[in-house]
């Protein structure tokens, strides 16, 4: 894993509130990983957490079907892979979504879950609104190259 001073331990992608557009931060994620030595099974975790992000703010973040920009940013610091995602939708922060979805499949009210497996595999999950822009920040902790705990 290179160190938090190398610049090649950051990178960002800007991408369209359309769905295809997240095949282009799956792959970025992918590439990040490979390129620093990040667990498979860490990478996948990330994605699957920015997809439900992503897909959360795309379908949900905009009162308009004109075009919006999203930054994603993937960075290493402290032994932590750290995904930012950035955008000028609606004021939402994950952080406040019910924890543990209740009752049974059939019963209980439709979403939530994809951000409770956000909170469950991810170690942190921060949240921000910058002007008119939702900051949010998930990180996973790194030890040796490998996950921290099991998820």
């Amino acid at each position: 894993m290179m160190s938090s001073n190398d610049p090649g331990s950051k990178v960002s992608i800007a991408i369209g509130n359309t769905i295809p557009e997240m095949a282009r931060v799956v792959d970025l994620v992918d590439r990040f990983a490979a390129v620093h030595g990040i667990p498979q099974a860490i990478g996948n975790d990330l994605n699957l957490c920015l997809d439900e992000l992503l897909n959360n703010t795309i379908a949900y973040g905009y009162d308009d079907k004109g075009p919006h920009s999203i930054v994603v940013t993937l960075s290493l610091t402290d032994d932590r892979l750290i995904a930012e995602i950035q955008d000028d939708g609606k004021p939402f922060d994950p952080r406040e979504a019910t924890l543990a979805p209740k009752g049974s499949l059939q019963s209980r009210e439709i979403g939530g879950l994809g951000l409770h497996f956000v909170k469950t595999l991810m170690d942190e999950v921060g949240y921000s609104r910058v002007g008119r822009q939702n900051v949010v920040t998930i990180a996973k902790k790194l030890l040796g190259g490998t996950a921290d705990g099991d998820c």
